[in-house]
């Protein structure tokens, strides 16, 4: 069946004349990957989305062989199954065609994200990343006090994981933490706060009972002598620094 068949034939509100306009516009997708030619064959096992609408992405720098990206709070970076709303991931695809996925954060988790525009920068980011070569500074509000800087080496997993936490405020019964970590397990930060019984402000998963918007997470800086230090603005939801 044709791509613009096969869009009008699972989505009865969408004509196969606006089909085709969402086709030339790269807002089609074909198992994950933008497609701009409506008489492209799929079959029933092909997986099509359909981006609508794309919001304005906050691009903190792009190079030829990569794109820094601010990610709000709540939108994937990859594409979930089971998920109405796109990811940034397929986002981006949308405006740049191919991009690839080097290092992730939790969807409730703001912040910096890089996205290869190659293979070769892939492969490159993704060892620097694998490496531990990269150095990785998020901010958080826990639950409590922490009065000194501190480093939480519990294992993960089975698997060595190491943070170093610094308060920067002091927020009555919060505190505004720098948490820098050297190893990439996941959830790691989350896990590592709720140990010390210092779980991070609106993560409900890890322990957090405190009112929160979201979960108090944000991927702050990426730094390398390769890119210099990207930095992700703090969110107007959290203290100012």
């Amino acid at each position: 069946m044709r791509l613009d068949q096969a869009v009008a034939a699972r989505h009865p509100e969408i004509s196969r004349r606006r089909a085709r306009i969402l086709i030339a516009e790269h807002r089609v997708l074909v198992n994950d990957r933008p497609v701009a030619v409506a008489s492209r064959e799929v079959s029933d096992r092909d997986r099509i989305a359909i981006v609508q609408d794309v919001p304005e992405l906050a691009i903190v720098k792009e190079t030829r062989d990569w794109i820094a990206v601010d990610k709000p709070s709540g939108l994937a970076t990859q594409p979930v199954r089971e998920r109405n709303q796109r990811s940034l991931e397929e986002l981006l695809r949308v405006r740049y065609g191919n991009v690839f996925v080097v290092h992730r954060i939790d969807t409730q988790t703001s912040g910096i994200v890089v996205f290869a525009r190659h293979r070769e920068a892939a492969a490159q980011l993704s060892q620097l990343f694998a490496s531990r070569a990269i150095r990785k500074t998020y901010l958080a509000v826990v639950e409590g006090a922490i009065e000194s800087e501190l480093t939480i080496e519990s294992p993960i997993g089975g698997k060595d994981a190491h943070t170093l936490v610094r308060p920067l405020r002091r927020l009555d019964d919060r505190t505004l933490v720098e948490a820098e970590i050297f190893t990439g397990r996941t959830h790691q930060i989350r896990i590592h706060l709720r140990s010390i019984e210092r779980p991070v402000v609106g993560d409900r998963r890890y322990g957090s009972s405190m009112p929160a918007p979201r979960m108090l997470l944000h991927a702050w800086k990426l730094a390398h002598e390769e890119f210099g230090t990207l930095i992700a603005p703090v969110p107007g939801d959290f203290p100012a620094l």
